[in-house]
């Protein structure tokens, strides 16, 4: 690989941003709903579907659910987006508060 296409992959890889925010997990047969911050939305949904597949989910409702009625009983979306900010590199603190308030706002929701 050439030397300029190095720096392209590598100028591309620095600006690369994905999705983050607060994601719904929300089981239709039940009503049940979970909620999760994410830096990296896409990475969160992979990460929960290969933990589900492979039973080793931290949260047991949430496997039990996976368990009983399968993925396509599950209906993901995401509530609240977090935009990038120049100068900041750190989004833990700003998700927490965001996680917080959709917590409010959906009482029958739980934490993933």
């Amino acid at each position: 690989m050439d030397n300029e296409r190095k720096r392209a992959l590598k100028r591309r890889a620095a600006e690369f941003r994905p999705q983050m925010g607060v994601v719904s997990f929300l089981w239709e047969p039940t009503g049940d709903v979970f909620l999760a911050a994410a830096r990296n939305v896409p990475a969160l949904l992979n990460r929960t579907r290969l933990q589900a597949e492979t039973h080793t989910l931290a949260n047991k409702r949430l496997q039990e659910l996976w368990d009983a009625y399968g993925e396509e009983a599950m209906r993901y979306s995401v509530l609240e987006e977090l935009d990038y900010q120049d100068g900041i590199d750190d989004y833990a603190d700003d998700l927490a508060v965001l996680l917080e308030e959709c917590l409010s706002a959906h009482p029958n929701a739980a934490r993933l």
